[in-house]
This record gives structure tokens, C-alpha cells and sequence, in this order.
């Protein structure tokens, strides 16, 4: 899939932009040719160009829109007017910039991220554009990235502008609730094989979500050992498809709850997601008492408060 901000630099656009803009002959190739004496990734450069509907292509020749070549004398217009662009735009461009977003969270009054040498990698090509506009900062031990006073509301807009029908959220959970069932199948699957050395079948191992889904966990399993009495120890199973990047999961109260109180027979099964029945067996990670190992582990977990429910207090006035 092409990334739209591979071998993206502002002063590469900013070339571009000022050649369009003095050019009296606008033909493909021979913009190429000038922008190459200055510049580098032509190809890439003038593509986002297009997604964002800056320039266009007709008939062989770059067509600049007039807002682009307004800015043209001023590299702070072009700024300006190129963050404005980007943070309307549609499709692939949306999805990385919104992609990148998604990791900031507030803090002491400021929008931050905290970047894992994972996400510095990962992130690299959007983060170093936003960092090239101003629209972000960093740190000076190069982990954290703060969006600009000047750009909160930009920041904000790009998540208030996406729109979700009734419609398409209740797709979207019908969807969800789909692979989560089809995870937990394939756990099940994946628990035959691995007690196969104390012969459990199938029907031994319990879907306990099909039936109640309150329990607390999705599925009754066992320990692949006996305890001193020869007798099977149960192993209770919560399943959480994921996606391989974070691992970001939700984890409700009573789930927490039961956690606690099963302690060492408790177990999260985080299983990643490839496609809706596709799962990555080798990057599962099982987790056993997640109370204490997940919920109480504030330096590998990070905790976030999305949802509180709120009861009015009964007064007797």
C-alpha cells in the first residue's frame, strides 16, 4: 500500500510549489526536470500534492491551484495553507495523519505523545512533516511529542469532523462482536492443542460467554498439569482480539473484578487480529493474574479512563 508521506519534506514541497508558481510552461516532464536540479522524490512529492488537491494533471500538463500559488513568496503562507489542506483531507492521507493523532492524550493542560522507539519508527514519516510545520514539538530527550498551543483546535477538529451514523456504529459492532466470537473459537481451538498431554476434549472445555455473559471471562479451560489429588485445575480465560501495534484492549469492571478474586486461575488472552476469522498465533501474548500483572502494572500497562458512569447522590432534602 502506498504511504503518502514516504520521502516527504516541506522545503521539497515548498520547491515545487515556487516552480509551478514561475513556470510559464507547466509541462509534466520538464517541472521534473527543474524540480530535480533543486530537490529530491519528485514522484512522491507531486502525488501528495494531488491527494491534497493542491495540483492536478491534465493532459500532460501540472495544473497549481490558486491557493497555492498565492503562497508562493511566503514559506509561513505555505505552512499555513498546507496544514489547513492536510487537515481536511480524504482517504489515505486522513488515515495515516489520523493514525498518528490517535497516540497523543492529554496532560497537564498539554496534547502529548509518548513515543516508544516502535511508534518513533512507525510514525516517522508523518511525525517528521508535523514537526517540519510546527504543528508539533519534541522534547529534548526525543520521546515526547506535543501538539502546538496554536494548533489545538486543528488537532481537535480532526477527530469532531469524522462523522458515524447510527448506521455505521451499529456495522461497526456488529463487526466487532463478530471477530470477538471468532477469537474466542479459535481459542478454544488453540486449548484442545495445548492440553493435548492430559487428553481434554473439546466439549470438556467451556464457552462460558455463549451462555452468560456477565461470568466475567469468555471460556472455562484447565492448567496442562493435575494438582496433588491427580485432579484437572481450571484455568478461566478472558480473550481480547487486538491489533498487533498496541495491543489496546477494553477491560470492563466486572471482568477487573472477577480477575481479582481468581488471582493465579485468571488469564488474558490477547490475540491479534489479521483480517475478521485470521488471527497471529505467533504474536499471542497470555497473561496469567492481569490484575496484578496488567491493571496494576503501571510501568508496561498504560491505563485510560474512557467511559464513567455517574449516579446522582439520594439526598434527604
Amino acid at each position: 500500500m502506498r504511504r503518502p508521506f514516504e520521502k516527504i519534506k516541506l522545503s521539497q514541497l515548498y520547491i515545487l510549489c515556487n516552480i509551478l508558481a514561475e513556470a510559464e510552461i507547466r509541462n509534466v516532464s520538464i517541472i521534473k526536470r527543474k524540480y530535480l536540479e533543486k530537490g529530491l522524490s519528485f514522484d512522491e512529492t507531486l502525488s501528495l500534492l494531488e491527494d491534497l488537491k493542491l495540483v492536478r494533471i491534465n493532459s500532460g500538463e501540472l495544473i497549481p491551484s490558486n491557493s497555492l500559488l498565492n503562497t508562493h513568496n511566503s514559506l509561513d503562507d505555505f505552512k499555513k495553507l498546507f496544514l489547513s489542506v492536510l487537515f481536511s483531507a480524504s482517504g489515505l492521507v486522513s488515515e495515516e495523519l489520523r493514525n498518528f493523532l490517535l497516540n497523543f492524550q492529554t496532560k497537564n493542560g498539554k496534547i502529548v505523545f509518548y513515543a516508544s522507539e516502535l511508534k518513533k519508527i512507525k510514525f516517522s514519516d508523518i511525525r517528521n512533516l508535523l514537526l517540519e510545520l510546527e504543528f508539533i514539538s519534541v522534547s529534548s530527550d526525543n520521546a515526547t511529542y506535543i501538539v502546538n498551543p496554536n494548533f489545538v483546535d486543528l488537532f481537535v477538529m480532526q477527530f469532531s469532523s469524522q462523522i458515524l451514523s447510527p448506521e455505521s456504529l451499529k456495522k461497526k459492532q456488529t463487526e466487532n462482536e463478530s471477530i470477538g466470537l471468532s477469537a474466542e473459537k479459535a481459542i478454544i481451538d488453540f486449548e484442545i492443542k495445548r492440553l493435548s498431554a492430559i487428553s481434554v476434549l473439546k466439549n470438556e472445555i467451556e464457552h462460558t460467554s455463549l451462555h452468560n455473559v456477565l461470568a466475567g471471562y469468555d471460556i472455562k479451560s484447565f492448567e496442562d498439569y493435575l494438582d496433588s489429588n491427580s485432579k484437572r485445575i481450571e484455568r478461566y480465560i478472558e480473550v481480547k482480539a487486538v491489533s498487533v501495534d498496541n495491543y489496546k484492549f477494553y477491560w470492563s469492571r466486572m471482568e477487573i473484578e472477577i480477575a481479582k478474586v481468581f488471582g493465579e486461575k485468571y488469564y488474558l488472552y490477547l490475540l491479534p487480529v489479521i483480517s475478521n476469522n485470521n488471527f497471529d498465533f505467533e504474536k499471542l501474548i497470555i497473561i496469567r493474574n492481569p490484575f496484578e500483572n496488567v491493571f496494576s502494572n503501571v510501568r508496561e500497562w498504560k491505563k485510560e479512563e474512557e467511559c464513567i458512569t455517574f449516579t446522582k447522590i439520594q439526598t434527604n432534602n
